[in-house]
């Protein structure tokens, strides 16, 4: 997949120049969210009495802002003209709402994401930066760009993007699954200074085309976390994750035939659930120094046997091994385990020990 890695021109002086913009800016989804909020002040705020919350000096009014999801700070610095510029300087931008609130306000994260993150001084670093949002083209193609700039601009620390589908479990069929695929590709493809930078990324319902999630991967060279929900390469596809930075991988009820941990020097944590019963070697591990915490799960009916001397053979530096097999079958000798053996907790189907 070739990208255009060309970046964008800064943006314009009066923008950087200011110390951040107003509230009243920001998009008008946002302040009509605030309703409830007015509805439900105290009398003595109603009847006009001073504001003292507003009154605060601005470090430790950003210091309680960050302790709240930023649609609530933004709503909050609605009530008071002083507080109107304290989003456009927060450090840590997170919009991670529940699934039926997205529905509700989809349109409203692109929206802020944008006005916050254009009104920001190119001073101020974004220590975090966690947008969950919907697979729409119009909203990814805004929040990609303003993310990508921002990324040019300032000191982005860590960046996560989470993608929900518009459909999902029984209702998301295999044609829909090649249609998210291909939009999120299209959204890669125009949106690639923001994908350079990011850290976090989170996939569901997507089935890829052959090496997409290879260049994906080869692309986001700062990615420390990848989690793929039904997502993969085909039917019996097979994966192979090589990464110089990732730190933890979670693949979840993927059609991979096998997944194969090439090179992976940073990672730490793996879960690994509900591979296909015709698997033979679901997962094949390589090199993987730093491995410390693997999490294996598998609830559907396999006939396979799992031997966990020859998955564990390169990797010794597992001390946290979680298993829950409901129908596979597992042996182990003792014999073949190479001492000490890892923390293991094993959870059957009605009991559970450790």
């Amino acid at each position: 997949m070739e990208l255009n890695r060309c970046r964008r021109g800064r943006r314009d002086s009066k923008r950087e120049a200011s110390n951040g913009g107003s509230l009243s800016e920001l998009p008008a989804e946002v302040q009509a969210c605030n309703g409830d909020m007015l509805r439900e002040l105290p009398a003595d705020l109603e009847a006009g009495d001073r504001d003292r919350l507003s009154e605060l000096p601005a470090d430790l009014l950003l210091n309680i802002l960050e302790r709240v999801g930023t649609l609530d700070a933004v709503k909050t610095c609605i009530l008071s003209k002083k507080m109107q510029k304290l989003p456009t300087m927060l450090s840590q931008i997170v919009i991670d709402l529940s699934t039926d609130d997205l529905v509700r306000i989809h349109t409203v994260v692109a929206n802020v994401t944008n006005k916050i993150l254009n009104a920001r001084s190119s001073k101020i670093t974004i220590r975090k930066l966690k947008l969950k949002f919907f697979l729409s083209p119009s909203h990814c193609l805004s929040i990609g760009k303003c993310v990508g700039l921002a990324m040019a601009d300032q000191k982005v620390d860590s960046a996560e993007f989470e993608i929900l589908t518009p459909r999902n479990g029984h209702l998301c069929t295999e044609a829909y699954r090649l249609f998210f695929a291909d939009q999120f590709n299209d959204f890669f493809r125009d949106c690639p200074d923001a994908f350079a930078g990011l850290t976090g990324l989170h996939l569901q319902y997507m089935r890829f085309g052959e090496s997409d999630i290879t260049n994906i991967l080869s692309y986001c060279k700062q990615l420390e976390s990848l989690s793929l929900f039904m997502c993969d390469e085909g039917v019996s596809s097979v994966l192979h994750v090589e990464h110089a930075r990732l730190v933890e991988l979670v693949i979840s009820y993927c059609e991979f035939k096998t997944v194969e941990l090439t090179f992976l020097p940073k990672l730490q944590r793996m879960t690994f659930n509900s591979w296909p019963s015709c698997a033979e070697h679901p997962l094949a591990i390589g090199f993987v120094p730093e491995l410390s915490k693997l999490s294996l799960a598998k609830a559907c009916f396999s006939h396979k046997t799992l031997k966990l001397s020859q998955l564990l053979a390169n990797v010794p530096s597992v001390n946290d091994l979680s298993l829950e097999f409901r129908s596979e079958k597992m042996t182990e000798p003792r014999s073949q385990m190479s001492p000490p053996m890892p923390t293991t907790t094993w959870r059957p189907p009605t009991t559970r020990s450790s």
